[in-house]
């Protein structure tokens, strides 16, 4: 989850891409701009809807991807952000200290499940969701069937951020620290994977490798999940934040320059920057397409890579 701070840029309509190979990459388009209002900060596709959430107000805000217009509000909780569809529901991380469960076909909110303090982000494994808290340093496991936390992982000295699943392992970035941590569903322990001095704070997986984003260099990087090794470095932008897999490339919003950064991970190069709104926050896939959460100027962004 990003840290709900002031951001400083907003960012006009604009694209450039380009390719080391010979076939060029697919060109992307902002097919709609939807005005939500607040500060859009989580996106994620569920029961024929897209659903954001907005972190001034503590709702959830529909949107129809038939219309790409915003819909109905619903309140959820204080600091809203992070969000996952799974087990039938979406599931939202707040940094008011509640793992909120929302059913997207009733609409309304089915369980709030105290957790540690200032939850990031979450994730599914294992038949369990994950909480990561990153002022209560631990990482926390749901058990859906139960509404409640069952398994309460510390670990000391870091600041868990970004969660990301990969080779049956979930992988647990520290912006604050030099490592990675992947956490053995199975036994519920925890091993460091060190990746130098650049404070990997944002994951997403791409089944083989993790990618990373850096806080500190402005960099996004390749970890093999087999070996364990950083396997290429490149440039994003200015604080490059929550990043997602997207119609098979690496998407990467960066959070003070206004920008996203699309990657081929198959050959790990930049293939293209975006100029969206102000302060992207979260990107996602939904409705066949990307959305582009912008923090600062209340808007939703729908880009199309056909």
């Amino acid at each position: 989850m990003r840290r709900l701070a002031p951001l400083l840029v907003c960012g006009l309509l604009s694209a450039a891409c380009g390719a080391s190979s010979a076939a060029a990459p697919p060109a992307a388009s902002v097919t709609a701009e939807v005005a939500v209002g607040g500060n859009p900060c989580g996106v994620v596709e569920a029961a024929g809807s897209i659903w954001v959430s907005d972190a001034a107000s503590g709702d959830l805000v529909a949107i129809d991807p038939a219309t790409n217009r915003a819909g109905e509000r619903i309140a959820v909780a204080p600091l809203t952000c992070e969000l996952r569809s799974a087990f039938g529901s979406v599931w939202v991380v707040t940094q008011s200290n509640r793992f909120v469960r929302f059913d997207p076909v009733a609409r309304k909110v089915l369980a709030s499940i105290p957790v540690g303090d200032t939850s990031y982000d979450v994730a599914q494994l294992a038949g369990s969701m994950w909480v990561s808290n990153r002022n209560g340093r631990t990482v926390q496991r749901i058990d859906p069937r139960r509404n409640r936390v069952v398994k309460t992982i510390s670990i000391p000295k870091i600041r868990p951020a970004g969660l990301a699943v990969a080779g049956g392992f979930l992988w647990v970035g520290d912006d604050s620290g030099t490592a990675i941590y992947r956490i053995d569903p199975h036994t519920n322990r925890f091993l460091r994977v060190p990746v130098g001095k650049v404070a990997p704070a944002w994951l997403a997986s791409t089944g083989d490798a993790i990618w990373f984003t850096s806080l500190v260099s402005g960099t996004v990087s390749r970890l093999d999940v087999r070996t364990r090794k950083v396997t290429a470095t490149l440039k994003s932008g200015f604080d490059p934040v929550n990043l997602d897999v997207i119609g098979g490339e690496v998407w990467v919003p960066n959070d003070h320059d206004g920008t996203l950064t699309r990657i081929d991970p198959s050959t790990s190069a930049v293939i293209g920057t975006l100029r969206v709104g102000a302060g992207p926050a979260v990107v996602a896939p939904g409705a066949g397409d990307g959305w582009v959460t912008n923090f600062e100027d209340g808007s939703v962004w729908r880009i199309s890579l056909r």
